[in-house]
This record gives C-alpha cells, sequence and structure tokens, in this order.
C-alpha cells in the first residue's frame, strides 16, 4: 500500500500547489485592481490601464487564475480608461470581453454597458450607443425591480418602482447614480433620432427628465435639448403629411 499512500501524497501537494497560485494570482489581482483605481481617480488614465491590464494579466498562467469577478472590474476599468484616453476600439474589445464573463456584479455590469455606449457615441455609431444603453436601461430597470419585490416581501408594504433611475431608498449608497441613468437617456434617444423615431426619442427624454432636479445642469440641458428637437421634428413631419 505504500505505493497508495505516495499517489495521495502527490495529489495533496498538487492540490497545495494550485491553491498557491490561485491565491498568489488573486492577490496580485486586487492589488493591481486597487492601484488601478486610484490612477483612474486621480485622472491619470494611462497608468490606470497599465495597471488594469496587469491584473487581468496576473502571474502565474497569465491570468487564467484569476476570477472571474475581479476580471470584470478590472476589465471596467481597463476600457474606461481607455475611453478616456482616446483609444476608442480598444475601449470596445475590452468593455466587449467584460460582458462574456460570468459575473453577478449588478454595479460592474451597468458601468460597463455605459463605458460602450459612450464609446460608441464618441465614435458617431449612434444606433449601436443606443443598443448598448438600452442595455443598461434594462439592467437598471431588471435591478431595481428585484429590490422592489425583496423590499415587498421583507417589509409586506408597497413599494413605487423606480423604472429605469436610480432607487437611492432601497439603495442610497448606489453607484448608479441619477446622472448616469439621465445620460443614458440621452444616448438612447439620439439612437432614436438617428432612426427618425422621433416620437420614441421624445419619450425616452420626458423620462429621463422625470427627476431633473437631481441631475446636472448640462445634462438637464441636453435632454431639454433634443427633447425640443424631436418635438419640432414630430410637429414637421405632420405638417408635412397635412398636404396630403
Amino acid at each position: 500500500m505504500a505505493w497508495l499512500c505516495g499517489c495521495i501524497g502527490s495529489v495533496e501537494k498538487e492540490l497545495r500547489l494550485t491553491q498557491y497560485a490561485i491565491e498568489k494570482a488573486n492577490t496580485e489581482a486586487s492589488t493591481r485592481l486597487r492601484n488601478a483605481q486610484k490612477y483612474y481617480r486621480a485622472k491619470n488614465f494611462l497608468e490606470a490601464a497599465l495597471e488594469a491590464r496587469a491584473g487581468l494579466h496576473a502571474w502565474p498562467d497569465d491570468g487564467a487564475l484569476v476570477t472571474d469577478e475581479l476580471k470584470a472590474e478590472l476589465g471596467y476599468t481597463l476600457a474606461a480608461s481607455l475611453l478616456f484616453e482616446g483609444e476608442h476600439e480598444d475601449a470596445i474589445v475590452e468593455g466587449n470581453k467584460v460582458r462574456e464573463l460570468t459575473t453577478d456584479n449588478y454595479t460592474i455590469q451597468v458601468l460597463n454597458a455605459v463605458t460602450l455606449a459612450e464609446t460608441l457615441r464618441r465614435l458617431k455609431r449612434a444606433e449601436e450607443a443606443r443598443e448598448m444603453g438600452e442595455v443598461a436601461l434594462k439592467r437598471i430597470k431588471q435591478h431595481n425591480q428585484e429590490l422592489a419585490v425583496r423590499e415587498i416581501e421583507r417589509s409586506g408594504r408597497p413599494v413605487k418602482f423606480s423604472g429605469a433611475h436610480a432607487d437611492v431608498a432601497l439603495e442610497p449608497t448606489t453607484r448608479i447614480t441619477e446622472e448616469i441613468c439621465a445620460y443614458l437617456h440621452v444616448i438612447v434617444a439620439e439612437g432614436y433620432m438617428k432612426d427618425r423615431d422621433y416620437l420614441k426619442a421624445s419619450s425616452i427624454l420626458r423620462d429621463g427628465l422625470k427627476r431633473e432636479d437631481k441631475i446636472e445642469e448640462d445634462t438637464r440641458a441636453m435632454l431639454y435639448k433634443l427633447l425640443a428637437q424631436s418635438l419640432h421634428l414630430i410637429a414637421a413631419d405632420s405638417s408635412f403629411l397635412d398636404h396630403f
């Protein structure tokens, strides 16, 4: 039976080495993420991108042992940093990689979709930007609905559904602010206007203005400007049809 004991010992040693490698990779990835976030907050997007990319390729096995949760945060930070560095095509590549990961991190899912939508907007790809903006708004709605259901089950009292807006009542520390929600409405509305669907655009814009007191002046001005344009174009289309 000595051979069996030897085999068991080898397996245990291999398991310990594997566990060590996993811990080593994820510790390095976590450190790189903190560094990347620090540089990102300081608007040093180049260093943030370098740190995030290093975390995604953490030793050993070139990042293969890093968890999907960490990869999602690193990938989003990398994509956002590349966006602000003007590396738009690379930002789209990295953002799409994040979308392929298995993660339940609602905040990262939404922020990554916002990053992709804004990148596509800057590339003048309004229809694709609209689609990505709608992905983000849909995820916000879904999350708010889940929060509302849990609160109803917990308290037994009715809860007003927040739709595609920041639900600070049920989630006061959320990073998905009303400003982010409003800006997503801008991106989505622009896409519909590009498609000449002015009625849909105006509906989206009105929804984005529901909590206008909680958004920044520039974003509020964009929403009102686009709403005025869409209403003008709706009226123009109606006047044209009246001639027939």
